[in-house]
């Protein structure tokens, strides 16, 4: 099972200073952590904050950021973060795809490809803020087929020279986006979408994995299987398709129980997991405890 890490505002132990994150993230290069992946929004406003669906309550939610959190671009970082690393894939979760014109984000990502040596993964979705589309002049209807015709023009622009495409958000015709990703066929694009029959649907025809939030394992399980029928049924082939899942957080005396939550992740092979993600801030309290949890992460997934 493969090992990521997010270090999404674990610059707040630096007093908001980025440069000693990207040191940490080297020192996690060298531990072999399999990839780094990072958050993203393009704007925050206060009035879809109440919307965020994957905290609780508000309290939680304030927790992990208000509408003055830095939320650095993720491309430019990761092509720092890249030029200081070896080896460790640099990934998103989630890229908000549907905010970028597909010709554009193709070639950023194939660019970003071609200087890390093939080390790009991206996990792409729609958000949960309208104000971000209407900040960027992007219909908010729609927002899920723009998504997936991004994902599909991509790969097109990826592999075709010249390179058509017709769909309903978006269309191009005989043009060249090159250079093409080192990756054949591009960097794999994972989705961070809902379980609903129609995302099924669109899994199974162009993603290469899945990056579900908040749901049951069981529900996860039931839905992995689901878009591997349907996608052997097309003709692709399920064994490569992707399960990126976060530990289940054990709370003992209101607290994060880290070994606890540790020991279960070898369980999450049992519903198809193929590589897990944490959110380092839950579980370090500075930078100080950063290599001894990495430590355990490793130990207890190889276990």
């Amino acid at each position: 099972m493969k090992l990521s890490f997010n270090p999404f505002g674990i610059e707040k132990w630096f007093s908001g200073n980025i440069a000693p994150v990207l040191d940490l993230i080297v020192s996690a290069d060298k531990m072999g952590l399999d990839s780094v992946s990072l958050a993203e929004h393009v704007v925050m406003g206060t009035r879809d904050l109440g919307d965020y669906p994957y905290a609780p309550n508000a309290d939680e939610r304030v927790k992990q950021f208000t509408e003055r959190t830095d939320f650095f671009e993720p491309i430019v970082l990761l092509t720092q973060i890249g030029a200081m690393t070896q080896n460790i894939r640099l990934s998103t979760g989630v890229l908000l795809a549907s905010l970028r014109p597909a010709a554009l984000l193709a070639k950023q990502l194939a660019t970003l490809d071609v200087l890390t040596g093939g080390r790009v993964d991206l996990s792409i979705g729609v958000g949960w803020q309208r104000t971000e589309y209407e900040a960027t002049q992007i219909p908010w209807e729609g927002r899920y087929g723009r998504l997936f015709e991004t994902a599909r023009a991509c790969k097109i622009l990826w592999t075709q020279a010249p390179a058509s495409f017709v769909g309903k958000h978006m269309s191009f015709n005989d043009i060249y986006c090159l250079p093409f990703p080192i990756q054949p066929g591009g960097p794999p694009l994972m989705v961070g979408v809902g379980p609903s029959d129609l995302n099924v649907e669109r899994m199974a025809q162009w993603a290469d994995g899945w990056t579900p939030l908040g749901l049951p394992l069981e529900v996860v399980a039931k839905t992995l299987s689901r878009i591997k029928t349907r996608m052997e049924e097309i003709g692709r082939d399920p064994t490569s398709f992707r399960l990126r899942l976060p530990p289940i957080p054990v709370i003992n005396a209101g607290k994060l129980d880290i070994d606890a939550t540790f020991a279960g992740i070898p369980e999450l092979a049992h519903v198809g997991c193929t590589e897990v993600d944490i959110h380092i801030s839950g579980f370090c309290n500075g930078p100080e405890n950063f290599a001894s949890v990495l430590k355990s992460y490793i130990a207890y997934a190889g276990a």
